[in-house]
């Protein structure tokens, strides 16, 4: 599998492909978007746009993530990646194409809402140098559960390589992700 990772492709969500991004939403969520949702957020709105990739000769879509601009703000509403390809750095690589857009859109900051209890989520945005910044409460059912609020400004952030790991950037002298400052709310 790690050598399919070389053959990945990133592309804007398109009609064709709401059955495979409502398999790949099914099994990352409880309580999973429905079609008319993925729908609305794909077609219906504006400020929201979506980043499938693909893997393999085949084309399948391994992952997926949701956002909306707003104003000065990226909001990584949704991110999923089929089982079979987690624990493979693909969750890195998405998150890298978020923060690359995000710059290329303008915005100073990127916010998130992970559940409470979501340890490798947490982990993940940690090492992407997402801070959280806030907590709401109850926001999330089946089961109920606080979300925590993450979110990581973007002035610190000048290049940012598809293909690099925080670490490697970090390594390589090019920007320091952990100085992504902290939004402080009331």
């Amino acid at each position: 599998m790690d050598s399919l990772l070389t053959q990945l492709h990133f592309s804007t969500g398109e009609i064709s492909d709401l059955d495979e991004m409502m398999v790949i939403e099914h099994a990352s969520f409880s309580r999973p978007w429905t079609e008319g949702m993925m729908l609305a957020e794909l077609f219906n709105n504006p400020v929201a746009f979506s980043m499938v990739v693909r893997a393999g000769e085949d084309e399948k879509i391994v992952a997926q993530v949701f956002m909306r601009l707003m104003l000065d703000e990226l909001h990584l509403l949704n991110l999923g990646v089929h089982p079979r390809w987690r624990r493979h750095g693909l969750g890195t690589q998405l998150i890298q194409h978020v923060l690359k857009t995000a710059i290329e859109k303008g915005t100073e900051r990127v916010i998130l809402e992970v559940r409470a209890s979501n340890e490798a989520a947490q982990g993940l945005y940690q090492k992407m140098g997402f801070r959280q910044i806030g907590l709401r409460k109850n926001y999330y059912c089946k089961p109920t559960e606080n979300a925590l609020l993450l979110g990581c400004t973007l002035e610190d952030i000048q290049a940012f390589s598809e293909t690099e790991t925080k670490q490697e950037i970090e390594n390589q002298g090019k920007i320091k992700i952990n100085a992504c400052n902290i939004i402080n709310t009331p």
